[in-house]
């Protein structure tokens, strides 16, 4: 699923938006959740407990967060999203490009050029994702490597955790680790569960903190080998 922000302190702009966006889906016949926020601090506070935004229509001339300095701040945390900015000035074109904004479209905002930055998006996500097929009851489903969270055991098989969805695997966890080795940095953090280390958030003592908020137990005995492997990847990253 693509889940899709809005930020904009002028709710009129901010519903013109989310009507562009709710007709592009429909066109596209997507499954896509779309999101509004009335500030920078709202949507950074819903950020730091998800993470889970794929696009982002930022307006840069706000209140107490401006756009450019929340792109930054996102930027700062190391994960994939891409920028539109929205405004009604034409001088913010070079702190866009510092930030890696993918488009800056003037206001008033014009459906057909909102309609092309989401299809380029789209389009290059796709070219982006990793996926892979997995076993269901309902059967074989695709899923991005990058939106998996982590694996956890259930009786025989296992129940995979994504950004946006939840799974219900016909493999066991061994099965589901062969699978997934070399397409990323997954590790077992504890007899049942198995974690997308590009996923976490933080490691503690007892449990790991995966972006999305979800809490993972940690065990005593593999916890050095976790942190180890997590500050490896960060810094690769």
């Amino acid at each position: 699923m693509l889940h899709i922000a809005i930020v904009d302190d002028e709710q009129t702009h901010r519903d013109i938006l989310a009507k562009y966006v709710e007709e592009w889906k429909a066109r596209e016949g997507l499954e896509a959740e779309v999101e509004t926020f009335a500030s920078g601090e709202a949507f950074y506070f819903a950020w730091c407990g998800q993470q889970n935004c794929d696009v982002l229509f930022l307006d840069i001339m706000m209140g107490a967060t401006d756009g450019i300095s929340l792109a930054r701040r996102l930027r700062e945390q190391g994960r994939k999203l891409d920028i539109i900015f929205t405004t009604g000035i034409a001088d913010y074109m070079q702190e866009g490009y510092e930030v890696e904004a993918m488009h800056y479209l003037l206001k008033p905002l014009s459906k057909e050029k909102v309609w092309e930055c989401l299809d380029k998006c789209l389009k290059r996500r796709e070219e982006d994702a990793e996926w892979i097929l997995l076993p269901t009851e309902e059967g074989l489903v695709k899923t991005d490597v990058s939106k998996i969270l982590y694996g956890e055991a259930v009786g025989h098989y296992c129940v995979l955790e994504c950004m946006g969805e939840r799974l219900q695997l016909k493999l066991g966890m061994k099965e589901l680790a062969k699978k997934l080795e070399g397409r990323g940095d997954f590790l077992f953090c504890h007899r049942s569960y198995l974690v997308n280390l590009r996923r976490v958030s933080r490691v503690g003592r007892q449990d790991i903190v995966m972006d999305s908020g979800a809490l993972v137990p940690v065990s005593r005995r593999l916890y050095n080998q976790v942190n180890d492997r997590f500050i490896r990847t960060f810094v690769r990253m």
